[in-house]
């Protein structure tokens, strides 16, 4: 009978366990929300610092946005990884004449860990390279990875709602 009390003991222990913190708080449903609210809020705020940056045409610290290990996946073009390829990407953006990029978050998910959020939007490109007119829309998808205290881009990708040249 011992026996069988301690195994149902060591059951319920751990049935328990995934429903606290490392600090032994339960993590109730309010909890859970307001840590989801207040990180969807501090992406929120970078996406408005990103919006700044552009605007101030300061590649090498939209580069820090992104981890380390981070990737921008733009149309037509190979893989950029890392912060130093990515500051290279968008100084060559921002070199363009007249460049100017908007964009808008349409929806913005925390995973359950609260470790990684999916940003799902839409953007608006325009740009005069070599007297071309560039005007562009389209969405994008950014995946965000909790480093530290910070959310840092993991993965930044991008497509044109335009049909392909010659299609």
């Amino acid at each position: 009978m011992i026996k069988r009390t301690y195994v149902l003991i060591l059951a319920a222990s751990a049935a328990l366990l995934p429903a606290c913190d490392k600090a032994g708080h339960r993590d109730t449903p309010e909890t859970a929300q307001a840590s989801t609210a207040a990180d969807e809020q501090a992406i929120r705020d970078n996406i408005a610092r990103w919006l700044q940056l552009i605007k101030a045409n300061d590649s090498a610290a939209i580069a820090q946005l992104y981890a380390d290990d981070g990737v921008v996946m733009a149309p037509n073009q190979p893989l950029v990884t890392g912060r130093e390829a990515i500051a290279q990407y968008w100084q060559s953006m921002n070199a363009m004449p007249e460049a100017t990029l908007t964009f808008q978050p349409e929806r913005i998910e925390i995973s359950s860990a609260g470790d990684m959020a999916l940003d799902r939007g839409t953007y608006r490109f325009t740009a005069k390279p070599g007297g071309q007119t560039i005007d562009d829309t389209g969405k994008y998808l950014v995946v965000w990875k909790k480093v530290g205290a910070d959310w840092k881009v993991a993965a930044d990708m991008f497509n044109s709602d335009k049909p392909a040249a010659g299609g």
